[in-house]
């Protein structure tokens, strides 16, 4: 057992008792490391729902039923995710790379965020602030900028949890 949990590099009394936390805590890693939290969050099937375009024009469609899906550790019961078309989150995000939405998860500011309008329109944006009368986003690609969206245009906005390259989808 013992050998075991060397090259697993957790600790015996966790694997064979379940007892305690599952790693010791790293004593040869200096005072500047910290040790972060266990992902604890299972890997699950996330469908992909549609396109939606970054950039001007930005409108989502849904997709056939066999376009594929993503797995990723979400808590969120409500997680979707889109395919990505176009350039204005480039290079961080490039077109046909999927964002899994997260529609029960807070916002974070600095994060991107999925933003559909009720014109139609959707984008996902780094999200700057969001007060009781706009939403304030920005591209990453300098050619399409900042915007600020008063709140009555918007028809919700989604955390995006994970962004994701297309070799990750599972048909």
């Amino acid at each position: 057992m013992l050998a075991i949990a060397q090259e697993l590099h957790v600790r015996r009394e966790w694997l064979q008792y379940e007892e305690g936390p599952m790693r010791a805590p790293l004593e040869h890693a200096g005072p500047n490391v910290e040790i972060g939290p266990e992902i604890v969050t299972p890997y699950r099937s996330i469908k992909i729902v549609g396109t939606a375009q970054m950039g001007n024009e930005g409108y989502w469609y849904a997709l056939d039923e066999g376009d594929g899906v993503v797995d990723v550790p979400s808590r969120d019961p409500g997680a979707y995710a889109l395919r990505l078309r176009g350039d204005s989150m480039a290079p961080a995000i490039r077109s046909g790379w999927i964002a899994v939405c997260e529609p029960n998860h807070s916002w974070v500011p600095g994060e991107y965020v999925m933003i559909r309008l009720v014109d139609g329109e959707s984008m996902v944006k780094e999200l700057l602030y969001a007060n009781d009368t706009e939403v304030s986003v920005m591209s990453v690609n300098d050619a399409f900028g900042r915007r600020t969206i008063p709140v009555e245009q918007i028809e919700n906005i989604h955390y995006v949890g994970a962004i994701l390259p297309p070799s990750k989808v599972r048909v």
